[in-house]
């Protein structure tokens, strides 16, 4: 009996359901590929070339983790080395880094690809106090470094490595994230880190002028405690 259900549904059933979906996913890669040979393109304006790349993401994204965004992940390069053309406009900017954000998200192998291709390196200026980029561009920059932090220690410990990364990120922090789900510049502190150092030492600060002060390993020394005579 068990095998006759099997039987009736590998012939019967399942095709019947993995038809639609699979043309639904050869639907998602055609568009990609279509999207890819404009981004490819270097003859085309760069505004066409930004479009395609946003929609490469959006494909990605919405096609699954094991086909489309797979097929995606072939354009990245080109995606990338136009983020790091000079004298784009935000709105390009911004296209390229939503892109970027929907390929990589939940995507390990894509974020290593996005490593190996030095994006994080490209963020890192783009957060800088020194960028000349809008805010919107900044924070969007913000939220593709979440991503590419997600389950990826390496990024991770690549981006620790950053001197001025904490105090572009605390600026960033501070400014208006009203309009967005979270602010992803204060999120970001807090995985990597930053925020619980800097809590540390403001803690570390104020016990010192109470008279307190820590060992090496970070333990505190409080003052000796007084010897009390009790009279019996």
């Amino acid at each position: 009996m068990i095998r006759f259900l099997s039987s009736l549904y590998d012939n019967y059933i399942k095709p019947y359901f993995s038809a639609g979906l699979e043309a639904e996913d050869r639907s998602h890669k055609n568009k990609i590929l279509k999207a890819g040979r404009l981004i490819r393109n270097t003859l085309l304006p760069i505004a066409v070339r930004a479009d395609a790349a946003r929609d490469i993401g959006i494909l990605s994204y919405t096609g699954g983790y094991e086909h489309a965004a797979q097929a995606a992940d072939k354009y990245m390069a080109s995606m990338v080395e136009l983020l790091k053309t000079p004298d784009l406009t935000d709105q390009h900017i911004i296209q390229l880094l939503e892109g970027l954000s929907a390929i990589c998200y939940l995507h390990v192998a894509n974020q290593d690809k996005a490593q190996a291709l030095g994006l994080p390196d490209t963020l890192l200026e783009f957060v800088s106090p020194t960028s000349k980029l809008s805010f919107t561009s900044q924070r969007w920059s913000c939220y593709l470094l979440n991503i590419l932090c997600c389950h990826n220690i390496p990024i991770i410990c690549h981006l620790k490595d950053s001197e001025a990364l904490q105090s572009s990120l605390e600026k960033l922090a501070s400014l208006d994230w009203e309009k967005w789900p979270l602010n992803y510049a204060q999120e970001l502190l807090k995985v990597l880190g930053f925020q619980q150092n800097s809590m540390k030492d403001a803690l570390h600060e104020e016990d010192e002028l109470k008279g307190r002060t820590y060992t090496k390993s970070g333990h505190m020394l409080g003052k000796p405690l007084k010897k009390h005579v009790y009279k019996i």
